[in-house]
């Protein structure tokens, strides 16, 4: 009988802006790589060219570029969402399902911390994410890290870090009973931040 592939990991980075969480992603991603994991790197929405992703991202950040002077925020949630799915169901599922590891930027996490910032309904927001996580199936983060950094841009998230920030780790709380959650502090060197990571995904790499 031939042996079924095992099924990928999915690793998170969630957080603020500017706390390194891309950089920590992709120093993961290589590492996984050099000890012989399959892995890939991916981001949400992502920036991918060709991609949905890519447009809701260019959208988000430059709206003057498609003619719009502003979008509503539960808009632009709902873009963010759509965009999500297009990436779960073309690229991450597929690798999961191939036995390739998948080390995602940004979960639907983000777009229920910005959302509720911005003044998104919650109970939209809910809907929202309710439709993305029924393309996820059962498929869950088998660990995700939460990264703070002190240092980080004062102004990141529009000059409401701290109520983000709150938010994060209210949802972390929330969410430990669903995804095993790392904080991570990220506030000395890049090495001294990936080698916590690396501890949480020794036990799950073997």
């Amino acid at each position: 009988m031939t042996e079924q592939p095992s099924l990928g990991k999915l690793i998170v980075f969630e957080g603020l802006d500017d706390v390194g969480k891309s950089t920590l992603a992709k120093r993961l991603t290589s590492r996984l790589c050099e000890t012989g994991v399959p892995c890939k790197c991916l981001s949400f929405p992502g920036k991918q060219p060709g991609s949905l992703g890519r447009l809701v991202y260019d959208l988000h950040h430059n709206p003057s570029r498609f003619g719009l002077s502003e979008v509503n925020q539960t808009s632009m949630q709902t873009l963010h969402i759509a965009a999500h799915i297009d990436a779960v169901e073309g690229q991450i599922l597929p690798a999961l399902n191939a036995g390739t590891w998948v080390v995602l930027d940004r979960f639907w996490w983000s777009t229920w911390v910005y959302g509720v910032t911005l003044g998104v309904p919650e109970n939209s927001l809910k809907m929202m994410i309710s439709l993305e996580q029924l393309h996820w199936g059962q498929v869950k983060p088998d660990a995700l890290f939460l990264v703070e950094r002190e240092s980080g841009s004062p102004d990141g998230g529009g000059g409401q870090r701290e109520q983000i920030l709150e938010g994060y780790r209210e949802l972390a709380s929330r969410e430990q009973t669903h995804s095993r959650v790392t904080k991570i502090r990220n506030d000395s060197s890049v090495e001294d931040a990936l080698a916590s990571v690396w501890k949480i995904i020794m036990p799950i790499a073997r």
